[in-house]
């Protein structure tokens, strides 16, 4: 990095004596603290790191804050004046903090933040080099000094002027995935706590921000389904003004306990060809609680939660004594092997096995929705993401962090893995401003060059409607737009955002029909059948809108434990090709809706005729392997159960239920194939009653032969 023309003569005030005006009879100026003032030349490329060209980075000791310096591009949300990074050392360590700037509250407590007019060097009471930023916004003046105390140690003064009567100041505090702490309470706060401290930790690092006077912190976590996501801090002042100090320090991770006597599992896990298989184990005690295995050194791979993932299916494992089944799997096309094993202490227990994929050739598992540290909701490192991909039986992924471009590749090429996953860079166009309208996955798109940040490469998302953000994500080069999660609360759904009724096809003005994909089935409905089923009747819906739409269904993983990489998938039937073009082969296949979105059976249904006389012959077929559960198979006319079988034959490896049927009709329809198990899946999960569902994509029959696919509204 090198300094700005303008701030080179007066860098470090401290050590260059740089001159100011005097005026007589001053006081004495407390001792001069070490800091200097750093202007950014090129981009911040490190996935958790945040910087533009232009941007200021207020050094103390090893610790540096990143100021944003300069206005947001159109369609990005403005952060001008915010602190949005802290680095610690000489190296870019991921940090707890996505942002972190000045907002006023009005007497209804809705949040003005700062943007800022204005970011400039001012000197500090102490001697040391500071950044003053200042902004009116909606009629109140803020003025906000940063300072530094010393090595690792900051102080913000902000004040407000013209405050409405009830109006406050407060802080908006942005921890991303971080652990975040008050006084009294644990990680799992939320509502309004009174504290006169707000400490964030994460990989390492931990920050404090302490206050003068009591506060009071507010913060309302996400609640979907099961799952509980982070969520922004607001943090009182009192009144007009606030004083805030900032210490950065490195904290030693927390490491578990050591095991007493442990025992040691010995995995090894082949294809038929004897060639390594990455695999994800899962173990369960016999009885007692969840054990915590621990990887030997020299494995490669990670453990998480009561699993492992061995990138090159081998390791040791390592295991309080006692007695464990022990799952191995490569996602849901392939067979995995389960076993029961005693461990003593000191015992060394083998565990082998051969897997073989049951697929039939030409279809690819792709999952599209996918998120890792870059994303504020996730702390899944890259190489973490792309080992739990390679795992759990992914041939195909696309990198989608909410705002950000994220590029797998490097991640992929420096775990051994260039052989078995391919990957592609896309975006979750996450919605922001005075309205919201969901999330939207736009891929593939451009790797970042080192003159843009990732952060202002990504498509406009701010204060847009629906069909700008579509022509926003064209003109970056996306070549596919997906609809994700389009009914998920609370407020993150497309369709339920404008209105959309499946049952009539009809929608408020501001729905938009510039999208090519739906994901119809998202992971967090794993154990909630119901939801997928509303996601396949959405697709019929859209065909009333006269819509040709491809079905996905995609993990939205944002974590190792839970949200696993790969459940569910989309298995997509590409054309022959290498490695090299594959991504092109499955894009066009989508786009074709060549696609089955899948929790474990792969659902295939050929057309025999066109359905022109009013006869359409299909053909489907299932297949999985004996471990998923396969119990009822459905052909949808529209959204109506034409046909329904049950499956009773003992499960076996590879086709599990097939049959030729006729549809008969006398209007347009479209036709799905499905199939389900009430049954649970096996011990792959940490879900207790994750379920196995499987439908295709859409096939559109013009029965009239006017060119068109014309549905009628549901009964």
């Amino acid at each position: 990095m090198r300094l700005a023309p303008a701030l080179v003569l007066c860098t470090v005030f401290a050590s260059m004596g740089c001159r100011w005006r005097r005026r007589r009879h001053r006081a004495p100026r407390p001792p001069s603290v070490s800091a200097r003032l750093e202007v950014l030349d090129r981009a911040r490329l490190a996935d958790h790191a945040y910087g533009r060209v232009g941007d200021l980075r207020l050094v103390a000791g090893d610790v540096a804050l990143t100021v944003a310096a300069r206005p947001d591009a159109p369609g990005h949300r403005p952060m001008m004046g915010a602190v949005v990074d802290v680095d610690r050392g000489p190296d870019d360590l991921p940090d707890p903090l996505l942002w972190w700037r000045p907002t006023w509250l009005d007497a209804a407590a809705r949040p003005h933040p700062m943007v800022a007019a204005v970011v400039d060097l001012a000197r500090c009471a102490n001697g040391s080099t500071g950044v003053v930023r200042t902004a009116t916004v909606d009629g109140v003046a803020l003025r906000s000094h940063l300072c530094v105390l010393g090595p690792g140690r900051f102080r913000v003064r902000t004040t407000a002027s013209d405050l409405p009567p009830g109006a406050t100041l407060a802080d908006d505090i942005n921890p991303g995935s971080a652990a975040v702490r008050v006084e009294g309470r644990d990680e799992s706060w939320e509502g309004a706590v009174p504290t006169t401290w707000v400490e964030l930790t994460e990989h390492g690092t931990r920050l404090r921000f302490e206050a003068t006077g009591a506060t009071v912190a507010r913060r309302s976590l996400v609640h979907i389904a099961s799952e509980t996501f982070p969520a922004a801090v607001t943090w009182l002042a009192e009144g007009a003004s606030s004083d805030r100090t900032l210490t950065v320090r490195a904290v030693d991770p927390v490491t578990p306990a050591p095991m007493s006597s442990p025992g040691t599992l010995r995995l090894a896990f082949n294809d038929p060809t004897g060639a390594d298989v990455p695999v994800h184990v899962m173990f369960a005690r016999a009885s007692g609680s969840d054990p915590v295995p621990a990887l030997g050194p020299g494995a490669h791979g990670f453990a998480s939660g009561r699993s492992v993932y061995l990138l090159d299916g081998h390791g040791d494992v390592s295991l309080p004594p006692g007695e464990y089944r022990v799952t191995a799997s490569h996602g849901t096309g392939w067979t995995l092997h389960r076993a029961t094993v005693t461990l003593s202490p000191g015992a060394v227990v083998e565990a082998r096995g051969t897997l073989r994929s049951v697929v039939p050739p030409g279809w690819v598992a792709a999952d599209l929705h996918l998120h890792s540290s870059p994303s504020p909701d996730s702390r899944v490192t890259l190489a973490e993401r792309v080992g739990s991909l390679a795992c759990n039986g992914i041939d195909f992924a696309v990198a989608t962090d909410h705002n950000r471009i994220t590029d797998l590749r490097p991640a992929v090429r420096a775990a051994g893995l260039d052989g078995v996953l391919v990957t592609a860079i896309g975006d979750e166009i996450t919605s922001g401003g005075s309205a919201l309208w969901g999330h939207f996955n736009a891929f593939p798109l451009a790797a970042v060059g080192e003159a843009v940040a990732p952060e202002d490469a990504v498509p406009p998302y701010y204060d847009l409607d629906p069909r700008a953000l579509f022509a926003g994500a064209r003109a970056a080069g996306a070549g596919i737009i997906q609809v994700n999660h389009p009914r998920m609360p609370p407020g993150i759904g497309y369709f339920d955002l404008t209105g959309f009724d499946a049952a009539t096809g009809r929608a408020r003005d501001s729905f938009a029909e510039g999208f090519d994909a739906v994901e119809a089935f998202n992971g967090i409905w794993l154990e909630t059948p119901a939801k997928v089923r509303e996601g396949a009747m959405d697709m019929v819906g859209l065909a009333r809108r006269g819509m040709r739409v491809t079905t996905t269904g995609n993990s939205d993983s944002h974590r190792l434990v839970y949200e696993e990489a790969g459940f569910p998938r989309t298995w997509v039937r590409a054309a022959p090709g290498d490695r090299t073009t594959l991504g092109e082969r499955v894009f066009a296949a989508i786009a074709r809706g060549e696609t089955v979105a899948s929790s474990g059976p792969l659902v295939t249904m050929e057309l025999l005729n066109d359905g022109r006389e009013g006869d359409l012959v299909v053909h489907v077929v299932v297949t999985a392997p004996a471990w998923v559960p396969v119990e009822r198979v459905e052909l949808w006319q529209d959204d109506v159960v034409a046909r329904r079988w049950n499956v009773n034959a003992p499960a076996t490896d590879g086709v599990r239920f097939e049959t030729t049927t006729v549809l008969r009709f006398e209007r347009d329809v479209v036709v799905t194939a499905w199939a389900e198990a009430t049954a649970p899946l096996p011990d792959v999960l940490p879900y207790r009653d994750a379920r196995a569902i499987g439908f295709t994509s859409m096939r559109y029959i013009d029965r009239d032969g006017d060119g068109r696919v014309s549905i009628a509204p549901r009964p």
